[in-house]
């Protein structure tokens, strides 16, 4: 059972079907009525900590554009039809340099119900597409949808269409240790250090746990990609990272794994100045970035020089550099 303070229903979906499925599994000390999530979720100067410490839940309809073109600040892992959507808006775990909390003013938990208005809008992206082209689609870029799947059972449904549409590889993206067997879809690990883990992203699942889910899933057939981004500087930064491919290529048979993503961190400098403000004390944060094109970053050399250690790295642990994607910036 699913414990909030309170819930919130847009009036248009109220009788939706899956709103009746979720609140079967929520308790909450009030749940109310409203006519647009919005009212709720995009007031100003919200304590975005506060309603992280005590969780609302707000019902809603997703409308206009249900999907994206990719960022540029994320891989493509060459494909040119990159595009992402979004179910879900905020996240469980508490990670000190997500852009989450540069993106948005308020911490409450949303989620769209009308699930197939976006199956709908991706199979009409699918029919546009030149013939023989496949579609690389993201569905967890606002959150970890593996955390919420007893809740809304999204990851089960969008297994489901991938079954149905093969020109279409999904990945859903997390930090938890999820247990996955047989799925269609491509599941993209985070993976950081444990010494990262335990400073800046909180309440996410150890790295020796993510480490047993993946190969868990790699042992039940399923696709997986690892993604050793955010990378985040600290002194020392060299051994924790060599250590975790080292842990990698000890629990994991690296030949049974899709592809490797790699990046630092980066943010839109809008949203920096958001996320500094929500993490004011965090190292995370607070660096010196530089600004590049309007996103922050570390300065090209300390970028390239934590790239190139991390390639050479996953290199000497068998991994061809064709199956290494790192971020173009």
């Amino acid at each position: 059972m699913w414990n909030f303070e309170h819930i919130y229903i847009e009036k248009d979906i109220a009788k939706h079907p899956r709103t009746a499925e979720i609140l079967e599994k929520c308790r909450a000390n009030g749940i109310f009525y409203i006519d647009r999530y919005m009212d709720i979720f995009g007031r100003k100067k919200q304590d975005i900590h506060w309603q992280m410490a005590h969780r609302s839940l707000i019902l809603a309809k997703a409308t206009g554009e249900l999907m994206y073109k990719g960022s540029p600040m994320c891989q493509d892992y060459g494909r040119r039809e990159f595009y992402y959507t979004s179910l879900m808006k905020n996240c469980l775990y508490d990670c000190e340099y997500c852009f989450l909390k540069g993106m948005y003013d308020c911490g409450y938990l949303v989620v769209f119900v009308n699930i197939e208005d976006v199956f709908a809008a991706v199979e009409q992206k699918l029919s546009e597409l030149e013939h023989d082209s496949t579609m690389y689609l993201s569905v967890s870029f606002d959150t970890d949808l593996f955390s919420f799947e007893k809740m809304t059972g999204f990851c089960h449904l969008w297994a489901e269409f991938a079954n149905s549409h093969p020109e279409c590889e999904i990945e859903i993206r997390t930090k938890g240790a999820p247990e996955v067997s047989g799925s269609n879809l491509i599941i993209a690990y985070t993976l950081s250090p444990q010494e990262i883990i335990d400073r800046f992203e909180h309440h996410t699942a150890p790295l020796s746990e993510r480490l047993r889910s993946a190969k868990s899933a790699i042992d039940h057939n399923c696709t997986v990609r690892l993604c050793i981004d955010p990378m985040i500087y600290v002194k020392n930064w060299k051994e924790y990272y060599g250590m975790l491919v080292d842990q990698i290529s000890s629990t994991i048979d690296v030949t049974g794994v899709r592809d490797f993503g790699i990046g630092t961190f980066r943010i839109s400098k809008e949203y920096l100045k958001r996320l500094r403000a929500a993490e004011p004390y965090s190292e995370a944060t607070q660096y010196p970035f530089v600004n590049d094109g309007g996103f922050a970053s570390y300065p090209a050399p300390l970028r390239t020089e934590m790239l190139d250690f991390l390639t050479k790295k996953l290199e000497s642990a068998g991994i061809p550099d064709s199956k290494i994607f790192p971020s173009s910036m």
